[in-house]
């Protein structure tokens, strides 16, 4: 089997090292031969550079794409599965959030043709949380997954559309990443939305998740962002 780990990243040098040694030895335990994307979003504190220099296993490949300007996490994360040659797909926040040996259940469950798309929840009952958000992301969370909601009834299965933690079967992913246009915030939504046109078995997995509170998202640009996205998505054009 052959497995594509996608690393969207913005401003991540302290992180990027250690996130891809964790990600290769996980590969290499697992007896799994794959890649690891660092998908750089335009960074410039040398995210990509370091990535560059990081020390992989003999079965792992490392594939560094970089931008020269921020156009968002949709876009790092549709260039990084573009890109792969995964049997499966998957992508990953930077930081260690998820404990990794979630990833072989997601793994197994997309092999045993029991689901095409497995999503990581922070919010299933089985969960577990070992640091919370801070109070006031916690409540801007709340209130976007209220909003969203709203604005777009089809996604009301889910418990956590933005978890920074989903795998996909290979093609499936590189089909429905080529028709997405959201470069922001929003892509998450814009992905299952397309994957429930075309009945593409979708499953939520709990988790276990600790939050990185030295996040590169601002809460002004996000404001922004889901304004500008869902216009996009509720009025395509």
């Amino acid at each position: 089997m052959n497995l594509s780990i996608i690393i969207p990243v913005l401003n991540e040098a302290e992180k990027i090292s250690e996130d891809i040694t964790s990600l290769s030895d996980y590969l290499t335990n697992n007896n799994i031969t794959g890649e690891i994307i660092v998908s750089d979003d335009g960074s410039t504190d040398g995210t990509s550079e370091i990535a560059n220099e990081t020390s992989l296993t003999d079965n792992v490949r490392l594939v560094i794409l970089k931008e020269n300007d921020h156009y968002g996490k949709g876009h790092a994360v549709r260039k990084g599965i573009l890109e792969s040659k995964g049997d499966i797909v998957m992508f990953i926040d930077s930081g260690k959030t998820v404990a990794l040996d979630f990833i072989t259940i997601g793994i197994d469950m997309i092999r045993n043709n029991e689901h095409q798309i497995i999503l990581g929840s922070r919010h299933l009952p089985e969960s577990i949380i070992r640091k919370q958000l801070v109070w006031y992301r916690r409540l801007v969370s709340i209130l976007f997954r209220i909003v969203t909601k709203l604005l777009f009834p089809s996604i009301w299965g889910f418990s956590d559309t933005q978890c920074g933690f989903k795998i996909y079967d290979g093609i499936i992913a590189r089909d429905l990443f080529s028709r997405g246009r959201i470069d922001g915030f929003l892509f998450e939504i814009e992905i299952l939305r397309l994957a429930k046109e075309k009945y593409i078995s979708m499953k939520e997995m709990p988790i276990e998740w600790t939050c990185d509170r030295d996040s590169r998202l601002s809460s002004i640009p996000t404001i922004w962002e889901v304004l500008r996205d869902s216009w996009k998505l509720k009025f395509p054009i």
